[in-house]
């Protein structure tokens, strides 16, 4: 009775029950997958279609997509869906956010192993579970994969610190394993684990028995991840993988979102945004340069997936933050504390915080839910499937730029089987350098605001399609892309070229008269 009670522990129990609601708000409450996850949705069929062996490509919108993207999170969606095949959507709908919430102890583990104390990473697990950009993307429906990526990352980063502290047999085993599964279930956090591991390596293997257990190391997750890529290697060869990889730009307009991202523009940011300052001063006072390091290696290597990895080392900063800040409240000794006298005031500091982090995750969840498949959606799927032959080719016009962020345009090649041209997604894989100048065509497209425009459209980039569909404004949009698909969805009306044949309150689909 007279025990302390254990706070770094009742900071992590709340972190995980509160991750655990804000990442299962948006899939409980849409009903359908958020934003993306149909060409997976297409492959974890085509990979139960073909006797769960990989198949050399996916049916997915037609488009002769190689497959070989690493498939772990197919099969565990495949398994879980075989039970009952035809309701395999609620795999994609509940799957990715159960993941992501494992994430959060996973997360807490390797922060206990590279902070000053349980308290600073049982903080550091609150500011991350409540973070938007933790469970933004990986409860998604393409969280799949994003989501078992980045906790088998972030158990493989726990176990080779550890590796590199102790050389045990069973911390390289377990690294081993979690880093290959960390390999084959995403293209980014095989990048990033590998770049991780090298970077842990500098900073606590530099020995030669450091450098014997990183040589295993890599040996290891490259035998047990080879049935995969091995086999992709020897089907499609190494320019699929340079194709993917070409994916990330590293241009100045990116690094300046990055910049952003660290700059005092957004008043729900603000306090983590102290937090992690005050977490790397300290850091960087105490000569420990590591999360520095890392920080600046994930976004230099990959502008466009670093954002979701470097946040792991700021949410670390941002606990130590939240550590000394409770500690110059409690004038008490700053340093290294742990046990029976972790710092009162790190509880009082983050019941301070928490609200403010709760309410940005909630905002993020309202969000969330606005990005899935709606009744409208949902019935011209239907009319589609009812009545247009399977061999159409369709174009999508719904006033979004990135057709990646448009549930729409990632959907409708995986519930209808037909063709979408305006379909970004899956050509990452067979497009090459033709990558970005084809995205820049489609946003373009996205922009015409007339009949004349579209056709002027498809005979600079020589394609066509057999149906156009237009979907319909809210009456209180006002910007640009919205003005276009009215002016675009009158036009259609009264061109020759077109002829209207479904219309509801949420879209309009014309047939092309050629």
């Amino acid at each position: 009775m007279n025990r302390k009670p254990d706070l770094p522990g009742l900071l992590l129990f709340t972190a995980l029950i509160f991750g655990v609601i804000v990442r299962f708000y948006p899939p409980l409450t849409s009903g359908f997958p958020i934003n993306d996850g149909g060409m997976f949705y297409v492959m974890t069929r085509d990979l139960m279609a073909n006797g769960f062996v990989l198949p050399y490509f996916t049916d997915y919108n037609n488009a002769g997509i190689p497959f070989a993207y690493p498939p772990l999170g197919f099969y565990a969606a495949a398994l879980l869906s075989a039970p009952a095949p035809g309701s395999d959507l609620w795999v994609f709908l509940y799957l990715p956010a159960f993941v992501s919430s494992l994430l959060i102890p996973g997360f807490y583990l390797f922060a206990k192993e590279t902070s000053s104390s349980r308290m600073a990473a049982a903080l550091a697990a609150l500011v991350y579970a409540l973070n938007p950009g933790s469970f933004q993307w990986p409860v998604m429906g393409g969280g799949i994969t994003r989501s078992f990526g980045l906790l088998f990352m972030v158990l493989f980063f726990w176990q080779a610190v550890q590796l590199f502290r102790q050389y045990q047999p069973r911390h390289l085993f377990l690294a081993v394993l979690f880093g290959a599964a960390a390999v084959a279930s995403h293209p980014q956090t095989a990048f990033h684990a590998a770049l991780g591991g090298l970077i842990l390596f500098l900073f606590y293997g530099r020995s030669k028995r450091g450098f014997l257990s990183a040589l295993l190391l890599g040996l290891g997750v490259a035998l047990l991840s080879a049935p995969w890529w091995a086999t992709v290697l020897q089907r499609h060869g190494l320019e699929t993988f340079l194709s993917a990889g070409g994916t990330s730009q590293r241009t100045l307009e990116f690094y300046q979102i990055v910049l952003n991202l660290h700059l005092p523009t957004d008043p729900l940011t603000l306090p983590f945004l102290v937090l992690f300052y005050i977490g790397l001063f300290v850091s960087l006072r105490e000569r420990n340069f590591l999360f520095l390091v890392w920080i600046a290696a994930a976004y230099l290597s990959d502008p466009r997936g670093g954002t979701g990895i470097a946040l792991l080392a700021e949410s670390i900063l941002a606990g130590i933050g939240i550590d000394q800040v409770s500690g110059w409240i409690s004038s008490q000794k700053t340093g290294p504390v742990s046990g029976p006298g972790v710092r009162r005031g790190g509880v009082v500091i983050g019941s301070v915080l928490f609200i403010w982090f709760m309410l940005g995750a909630v905002i993020t969840d309202f969000r969330l839910v606005n990005t899935s498949l709606k009744a409208g959606d949902l019935e011209l799927v239907e009319w589609v499937n009812e009545n247009t032959g399977g061999d159409k080719i369709f174009a999508l016009a719904t006033g979004r730029e990135f057709s990646m962020t448009d549930p729409l345009q990632e959907w409708f090649p995986a519930l209808t089987g037909r063709t979408s041209l305006t379909t970004l997604q899956g050509k990452e894989w067979t497009l090459g350098d033709a990558f970005f100048p084809w995205f820049e065509e489609l946003v373009k497209f996205q922009k015409c605001p007339d009949a004349a425009c579209l056709s002027g459209w498809s005979r600079r980039n020589r394609v066509g399609y057999d149906y156009l569909i237009v979907l319909i404004p809210e009456a209180t949009a006002a910007d640009d892309l919205s003005d276009s698909l009215r002016s675009l969805g009158r036009s259609a009306r009264e061109s020759d070229s077109h002829r209207l044949v479904f219309e509801s309150d949420h879209a309009l689909i014309f047939e092309s008269i050629k």
